[in-house]
Formats: C-alpha cells, sequence, structure tokens
C-alpha cells in the first residue's frame, strides 16, 4: 500500500480522521510522514513531534505498521452535542433502535460552572450505520 491510498483505507475502517495524519502533521494524532529518506510514524501534539515509534525505507512497510496501529486504537465519532440532557437521551434511543451503541461522555461545566453538555459518540464502523439511518451527521458546538 502507498500513502497515497493509506488515508481513504482508514476512513474506511472506521478510522476517526480526527486521530491520524498522513504525509502531514495534526494536533494530538499520529502521523506518517516522510522525513528526509525515511518514513517515520509518530505522535505529534500541539506542535511537537515524539520519537518515532517506527522509521523504515519502506514506504509499503511503513504504511503497512501505520495502518495496523491505527486501527486497533478506538475511535470515536461525536454524534451529538447538546445543551439538554433530554435531547442527548433522544438519540441514545435512536441509535439503539438501529443497533447501535451509543457512548455518553459529557462536560459538566462548559462555559461556566453549572453549563453543562451532553455529548453522545459511536465507534468505530458504527458511524456507517448512523449516517445510512439518520444522515450526515452534523454537529454544532452550543
Amino acid at each position: 500500500m502507498k500513502a497515497s491510498e493509506l488515508q481513504a483505507k482508514l476512513v474506511s475502517e472506521g478510522c476517526n480522521v480526527s486521530n491520524f495524519a498522513v504525509m502531514s502533521r495534526s494536533d494530538d494524532a499520529f502521523c506518517l510522514d516522510k522525513i528526509g529518506s525515511k518514513w517515520a510514524v509518530f505522535y505529534s501534539e500541539r506542535g511537537r513531534d515524539s520519537d518515532p515509534i517506527f522509521t523504515s525505507d519502506s514506504e509499503e512497510d511503513a504504511c503497512e505498521f501505520f495502518l495496523n496501529h491505527v486501527i486497533k486504537q478506538q475511535h470515536w465519532h461525536i454524534v451529538g452535542f447538546f445543551k439538554n440532557e433530554a435531547d442527548a437521551i433522544n438519540l441514545d434511543a435512536k441509535l439503539a433502535a438501529i443497533g447501535v451503541e451509543s457512548i455518553r461522555n459529557d462536560i459538566p461545566a462548559y462555559k461556566s460552572v453549572n453549563d453543562p453538555r451532553y455529548r453522545v459518540f459511536v465507534a468505530g464502523k458504527d458511524i456507517f450505520k448512523v449516517r445510512e439511518h439518520l444522515g450526515h451527521v452534523q454537529v454544532s458546538y452550543a
């Protein structure tokens, strides 16, 4: 596999594009990039790259390592962000009805104390089932 094919493969496996970058950098993500003559896999956080966890002269070997490394991670996709908990509960019920397990990760104080937000996520390939049944999810951050 070539780096030019890798992003599409990862997305097709349900990986969240926020968790990785191919031939570029992203904050708080694993990255695959060519550094000098070597292909390197490393973590980039707040503009700083960690030491590589894998290097190779071979693009194919680096892509295979990166693919396996990123796929092993749990990939959460946000599908709801609400001011009202009832809206999150309603979305949880809709997801359960289509056989998708939701993950709740609420924020108790979003902009100030006593200003909660209710977040609903799905993991991995369940994002495809959500899109099939509920359409493309657009999340607004209120």
